[in-house]
C-alpha cells in the first residue's frame, strides 16, 4: 500500500476561473507529492497551454471525455467512466469542483465505495 497521496479532479469546462483554479490546485498538488488526476470535457477547446502543463505533471493523467453542460441522461455514462477510472487508479481523493464536475464526483465516489474522500467545491461566478 502506497503512503502517497492519490487525487483526481473532476471538472466539466477545461476554461475560466474554476479551471485555473484546478490547474494551480494539480500542479501545486503534483509538488508537494501528490499524484494527481484531472478529468475534464473534451468538447470544450480550453487553454492548450495549460492542458499541457498538466498532462505533463499529473502522473495519474489528463483524461478527456464528452460532457454536456446540460443534465441529461448521457450524464450515466460520463458517471459510469469516471467511476471506472476511479477503481482502475486506486484513488483516495475524487474531488469535484463545479456543479457538474461535484455531481459526478460524488456519484462516482460512492459507485466505487471510495475508502477516501469523494467531496465537492461549488464554484461560484
Amino acid at each position: 500500500m502506497s503512503s502517497t497521496l492519490r487525487i483526481l479532479h473532476c471538472l466539466r469546462a477545461p476554461s475560466g476561473g474554476l479551471f485555473r483554479h484546478v490547474h494551480d490546485l494539480a500542479l501545486g498538488q503534483a509538488q508537494l507529492g501528490a499524484e494527481v488526476g484531472i478529468v475534464c470535457d473534451s468538447r470544450a477547446v480550453g487553454d492548450p497551454v495549460a492542458l499541457g502543463r498538466l498532462a505533463d505533471n499529473c502522473v495519474l493523467g489528463l483524461t478527456r471525455m464528452p460532457m454536456s453542460r446540460h443534465v441529461g441522461l448521457r450524464d450515466w455514462q460520463v458517471t459510469g467512466k469516471i467511476t471506472r477510472l476511479g477503481a482502475k487508479l486506486g484513488v483516495d481523493v475524487l474531488h469535484g469542483h463545479g456543479a457538474k464536475g461535484g455531481a459526478y464526483a460524488r456519484l462516482a465516489g460512492r459507485l466505487i465505495r471510495l475508502m477516501g474522500e469523494a467531496c465537492s467545491t461549488p464554484h461560484r461566478a
